[in-house]
């Protein structure tokens, strides 16, 4: 059994509907996990409206899983992963960015939180697939303007044209009172030269005036009677920007429930894939099927199928520490772009955990590997 990222989705494989992700498109996205490392957060992303179970692969980078030490070329010493072998000029500056975010004490290292690659799929991947890559900031983190220009001329290999550099500080000056950057995106497999921006903090109150502050170029009667539908169902909104010269006009508005994964609120969910399946934005099919993953796997009675790595350290961990795998969603988005119907996609999450018994203090302890080893240390 393979150490890379598809025998991650290989679990997860049986409860994922193929009216989702169709056993093709399954393929497609197991060809680009094999060459990646086994990151503890994954997912898919899924095309709620079209009957066409097309998926795309999302993968978190972060430090707790070693995850980003073999972005950074130190963590795969035997070459098992293929990212550290890609040659392309987009691969070769997401390894000098990871070794820069890497380095301890360094003002990536403090401000970054992880990273995240999309990876856009339509049909058999390139031999050397191109992400889209976020950089996502801890939740203290100070959000410097001169960070962020560091982290995306490392990624883009040159600074911030000045007019996209312009237009990126205007629609964060335009914030409200609240608002603040989360992610900052590049995108590199749409060729898009610009920055996407991750805003945390806005509501339907305040989201109106912010989008014609910073002049994305639609009318809010495109929006606003599909979000005041939805908003009372959720806890929080997101907005996504993509920005260059000017604020293109796709808008992308995210929807969460739950502040932590951890939680699995199927009745919540259903009641907003409800709402938007009375609008033709959710086929029925697909709103049982995405109800349906969310869940969670474990493997205690059959340690022989979990993945070789997990069930190396499970036994180095012994009898009171268990790697679990929690299905999850993320968050569902609605797409805006004038001119055109509005549209739903669904954020699935995958997420290796742990969950330790802490004799000590009489508990147990849910968490990353570092977490759950120092509650069983003695």
């Amino acid at each position: 059994m393979s150490n890379a990222l598809d025998a991650y989705l290989r679990l997860a494989a049986p409860h994922l509907s193929p009216e989702l992700v169709s056993p093709e498109a399954f393929g497609n996205l197991q060809r680009i996990a094999r060459q990646l490392p086994p990151a503890s957060a994954s997912g898919f992303e899924c095309r709620l409206g079209q009957p066409q179970a097309l998926a795309d692969l999302g993968v978190r980078f972060l430090a707790a899983d070693g995850s980003r030490a073999v972005l950074a070329g130190r963590g795969d010493p035997e070459g098992r992963f293929e990212l550290s072998r890609f040659t392309h000029p987009v691969w070769e500056r997401l390894r000098r960015f990871g070794a820069r975010w890497d380095e301890p004490g360094s003002r990536l290292a403090r401000e970054i939180g992880d990273i995240f690659l999309e990876f856009d799929v339509e049909g058999t991947p390139e031999q050397v697939p191109i992400p889209s890559f976020f950089i996502e900031y801890e939740r203290r983190a100070t959000r410097d303007l001169e960070i962020m220009e560091d982290a995306l001329a490392l990624l883009w290999g040159e600074p911030l044209a000045p007019t996209v550099r312009e237009r990126v500080v205007a629609c964060l000056e335009a914030l409200p009172s609240g608002g603040e950057v989360s992610a900052v995106g590049a995108m590199f497999s749409r060729r898009f030269e610009g920055v996407r921006l991750c805003l945390h903090g806005l509501s339907p109150e305040t989201l109106p005036g912010y989008l014609e502050r910073v002049g994305w170029p639609g009318a809010s009667a495109e929006w606003e009677p599909l979000l005041s539908a939805v908003a009372p169902r959720v806890e929080r909104l997101a907005l996504s920007l993509d920005v260059g010269g000017t604020v293109q006009p796709r808008l992308g508005v995210e929807c969460h429930l739950a502040e932590s994964l951890h939680e699995a609120d199927t009745a919540r969910w259903s009641a907003l894939l409800e709402v938007l399946e009375e609008r033709g934005l959710c086929l029925p099919t697909k709103r049982r099927a995405l109800v349906d993953w969310v869940g969670h796997l474990h493997l205690r009675a059959r340690p022989e199928a979990l993945p070789p790595h997990l069930r190396t350290l499970s036994a180095a961990l012994g009898p009171h520490a268990l790697p679990v795998f929690l299905r999850r969603i993320n968050h569902v988005k609605l797409v805006f772009q004038p001119g055109h119907p509005p549209e739903a996609k669904a954020y699935l999450a995958l997420i290796q955990r742990w969950l330790g018994q802490d004799r000590r203090r009489g508990r147990y302890v849910f968490g990353d590997l570092d977490e759950v080893r120092a509650s069983l240390a003695p």
